[in-house]
Order: C-alpha cells, then sequence, then structure tokens
C-alpha cells in the first residue's frame, strides 16, 4: 500500500486532499484481505488442533491487523508529503514500527476481550 500511494504521489494521481478517498478504498480493500486471510488463518489454526477460541482470536487479531495497516499505510505517505517530508524516507520505518507495535497491542486487547479468563 504504501509503495502504491508513495508512487501514485510522485506521479501526481493523488493529491493530499485526495486523503479521504484514497483512505476509504484501502479500507476496503483491507476489510476484504483480512477477511480473507482471517478465514485462512481461523481453519488453519484449528487443523493444529487448538480450541476454537484461540483459533478465533487469532483470525479476529489478523483481520484487524490486515485492515488497520492498509488505512493507516494509505495515510502515512500523503500525510508525509502534506508536511513536506520525502514520503519515501519517512514511511516504510514508521509503518514497520507502527504496525509492529500496534499489532501487539491489538492482540493482547482482543485476547483479553476472546480469551476466558483463567
Amino acid at each position: 500500500t504504501v509503495s502504491t500511494i508513495i508512487r501514485a504521489l510522485a506521479l501526481r494521481e493523488i493529491r493530499p486532499r485526495d486523503a479521504l478517498k484514497v483512505w476509504w478504498r484501502e479500507a476496503q480493500t483491507g476489510i476484504f484481505l483480512g477477511i480473507l486471510i482471517g478465514a485462512v488463518a481461523y481453519v488453519r489454526a484449528l487443523f493444529w488442533g487448538v480450541e476454537w477460541e484461540l483459533a478465533l482470536t487469532v483470525s479476529v487479531t489478523i483481520a484487524t491487523i490486515v485492515i488497520w495497516a492498509n488505512t493507516v499505510a494509505s495515510l502515512v505517505p500523503i500525510l508525509a508529503s502534506r508536511f513536506g517530508i520525502d514520503p519515501t524516507i519517512l514511511s516504510g520505518p514508521l509503518m514497520a514500527t507502527l504496525i509492529d507495535g500496534t499489532g501487539l497491542l491489538i492482540y493482547f486487547s482482543l485476547a483479553a476481550l476472546i480469551l476466558p479468563q483463567l
């Protein structure tokens, strides 16, 4: 997503004022991919023989992180460009750090909600 948005910015196919439209398009893609990958993860986890609650936790987490990553990745280059920062320099390291850190937060939050209390 980041590469696609940076390319579109460089070719002037999108402008910073198109952020909402780009965000919505990437959110739709993220939702589709998230549901698809989450469903595959659920079935895969069940084949490993884990309880359905853990399989559900993993699948919902993966779906949520995919949606989150797609939507954030669509905005970071646009915001960087808007503030006069080169998106090619900022986007890669920021996305890796942001998605890794928030991915853990998402997982533990969902696990606390879905998994039974020990």
